[in-house]
């Protein structure tokens, strides 16, 4: 009686821990009535059902002239397969998230059954020419065989999992918020990249812009220098020196010409445009001024970063995991309504008669040698594990934004020091030029100046574009774009 009593209270008490647990429980359906509105042109042919997913509207319209930073962006996450394939991931987490709603509400099925049965004993009777017994012919049976028809149509409400069914749903929220997270890295992460293509295809239009006006000078040079042998005013040793420097400057050139060709198919590639189509960037390689400090950004990157998002989130889902393998403790309990009926007619009714009932059943598992307290304990160190990532994740943050930082600073530095050397430059070869012609330099000191001409220019747009290239990385590790005017907030 005791053990009666027992599971009699048991019973109650989960009941009405059931309920109050549906009750606390905000439920909605998700925003799935209408597909979620694409972002890229691959959610388009897939989401609306217009159209082979195998083969995707053509991309946006490239106008014919150089494009600025913010079309290329534009585009680029208009026609990146990547961050479609983010949008459908969100996607299916919605999905999921409706999944473990489910488990919330009640069940419904019916089952139909048709059988003919067949008693030996009376085929036996009655091919023996031997009458029925008594028995069946009250039965209504004229015959060895019978029709056996039936239906039943049930109803189950589940009311306590033991916790089990509130955790998965939270865990299935979780999973939405963590793919929406996931679009914002693929985004940023896209972002980057193309800002890494860009700036790199200004860059060395720059360096070839010095380039070849250094080949022109280098071939003037030359013919100085040739000029002045055929008069006897020179060895030939300068000739062949300014030569042999001739050469190595195209050979520079050419090398930069194919690079800034390999960076435009690339370009093209995050455009979906084919490698070889003429594609021209407008000119944006410039010093703003940085608008936040090392202290803002620190704070900026610890709260928006993506990457400390999403580990916050996988810290929430593995204390969630913990509820779900605590709940095989607790007795799961469940109400069914069942309602049948049978007969020897396709209408399966028997004098009209229905049966029916309505059971409440708990469940408890008394002895499975330890295997839910392994799943809690193995969920414990799941959740010990992620806290630690976390933690590790913030240090790595807080030294990718201060070296993203500090590289911003010391370019900015470098771009006023390399002007200056640019101007120092030009007056040097100016006066090293106007000295050769009248034979008072050296043919090595007016390629030396050149080089130093040619590489003060290198450094100072090599300055800008590793400035751009840094202002790039710190948003990123960021999380978000910071605009020249822009503070904190």
């Amino acid at each position: 009686m005791s053990m009666t009593r027992f599971l009699a209270a048991a019973l109650l008490a989960a009941l009405a821990a059931g309920c109050a647990d549906a009750a606390r429980q905000k439920i909605a359906l998700p925003p799935l009535g209408a597909a979620p509105a694409p972002q890229t042109i691959f959610g388009q042919a897939t989401l609306t059902g217009d159209g082979d997913p195998a083969a995707p509207p053509a991309p946006p319209q490239v106008p014919d002239r150089p494009l600025t930073l913010d079309e290329c962006l534009a585009i680029a996450q208009k026609v990146s397969p990547g961050l479609d394939s983010a949008d459908q991931a969100h996607l299916g987490a919605l999905w999921s998230r409706w999944q473990s709603i489910t488990a919330f509400l009640p069940t419904a099925g019916a089952e139909y059954s048709a059988a003919r049965n067949y008693d030996g004993r009376l085929g036996s009777r009655l091919r023996a020419g031997l009458p029925l017994p008594t028995s069946a012919i009250l039965a209504g049976q004229n015959s060895a065989y019978t029709n056996k028809y039936s239906w039943q149509v049930g109803v189950s409400q589940p009311l306590f999992a033991g916790g089990q069914n509130a955790a998965n749903y939270l865990l299935a929220r979780l999973g939405v918020a963590a793919a929406d997270i996931k679009r914002v890295q693929a985004r940023e992460d896209l972002n980057l990249a193309v800002k890494q293509v860009y700036f790199g295809i200004l860059a060395q239009e720059k360096a070839l812009d010095v380039a070849k006006p250094s080949v022109v000078n280098l071939k003037s040079h030359l013919n100085v220098a040739q000029n002045f042998y055929d008069v006897g005013m020179a060895p030939k040793n300068q000739v062949l020196e300014a030569d042999v420097t001739l050469a190595k400057a195209v050979q520079e050139a050419n090398a930069l010409e194919r690079e800034l060709m390999v960076s435009r198919a690339r370009l093209n590639i995050f455009l979906r445009r084919p490698v070889d189509a003429p594609v021209a960037v407008a000119d944006n390689l410039k010093r703003n001024e940085f608008p936040l400090t090392l202290p803002q950004c620190l704070e900026l990157g610890l709260t928006d970063s993506p990457e400390l998002k999403l580990g916050r989130n996988q810290v929430e889902a593995a204390s969630k995991n913990v509820d779900v393998a605590r709940s095989g403790f607790y007795p799961t309990v469940g109400m069914t309504y069942v309602n049948s009926s049978s007969g020897d007619t396709p209408r399966a009714h028997s004098g009209g008669a229905v049966d029916w009932n309505v059971a409440a059943v708990a469940s408890l598992n008394v002895w499975e040698w330890g295997r839910t307290k392994a799943e809690v304990e193995k969920s414990k160190v799941d959740l010990n594990r992620a806290i630690n990532d976390l933690t590790s994740l913030e240090d790595e943050t807080r030294l990718e934004v201060t070296s993203n930082y500090q590289s911003l600073i010391s370019n900015s530095l470098n771009i006023e020091v390399a002007a200056k050397a640019v101007g120092s430059a030009a007056e040097d070869l100016r006066m090293v030029n106007e000295r050769y012609m009248e034979q008072v330099a050296t043919n090595t000191e007016v390629l030396d100046a050149q080089t130093r001409y040619s590489q003060a220019q290198y450094d100072y747009y090599n300055a800008l574009y590793e400035y751009n290239l840094a202002w790039a990385n710190l948003e990123r590790s960021l999380g978000r774009p910071v605009k020249p005017s822009q503070g904190q907030g």
